[in-house]
């Protein structure tokens, strides 16, 4: 984050919103997600999910949403995977004792939790740990492209991420955001219903 051409797009992009503001348009920034360093003093820290349900038998398939093809980061590697599994709940008492600190969650309880479709996940949600990713088998992942480092997102820990409006909020909007309710998917609602007139 503080190479120089970061730097620069940083910069560049404050501009950007500076225009914007000068010239009265109500304007919101928020990130998708956040970024979290994964990466062990061995190398990246990576629980492969598919190796620990192949050793205990079970015919299963994980799936790694993060597969898009820009690698030199997170390598496909993230902190949320999907396991599809017709015994779901053998499949997660073996994940949770062969490894404790993640967080496995059957689909009911991971739509309730998460608000995740439940047609679009599997039997079972996992989430990663804090400075660990997700991933098959070793073989499914080429972390040759790394760079030396594994950043990447999608645990519970990368979901705090910046949200302003460059408007006074109304108190209800202004309520939501203090106590943590509003999610940056919430940006258009709050910029066409949440802030003050001017």
């Amino acid at each position: 984050p503080d190479a120089p051409e970061a730097l620069a797009w940083y910069a560049e992009l404050d501009r950007l919103l500076g225009d914007l503001t000068a010239a009265g348009h109500v304007v919101g920034v928020v990130a998708d997600h956040g970024m979290s360093d994964l990466q062990a003093p061995d190398g990246p820290n990576v629980m492969y999910l598919q190796e620990h349900l192949d050793a205990a038998g079970f015919d299963s398939r994980v799936i790694c949403p993060i597969t898009d093809p820009y690698v030199k980061h997170h390598g496909a590697l993230g902190g949320f995977a999907t396991v599809y599994c017709a015994d779901a709940v053998g499949a997660a008492a073996a994940l949770r004792q062969a490894l404790p600190e993640a967080e496995v969650v059957e689909r009911a309880a991971a739509v309730e939790a998460y608000q995740l479709p439940g047609d679009r996940i599997g039997d079972l949600v996992v989430c990663a740990p804090r400075g660990v990713a997700l991933g098959k088998r070793r073989e499914d992942h080429d972390l040759s492209q790394l760079g030396g480092w594994l950043r990447s997102h999608g645990s519970l820990f990368e979901q705090k991420v910046p949200f302003a409006v460059n408007r006074t909020l109304r108190p209800d909007y202004a309520e939501r955001l203090a106590e943590g309710r509003l999610r940056n998917f919430d940006l258009y609602d709050v910029l066409l219903n949440g802030v003050e007139e001017s």
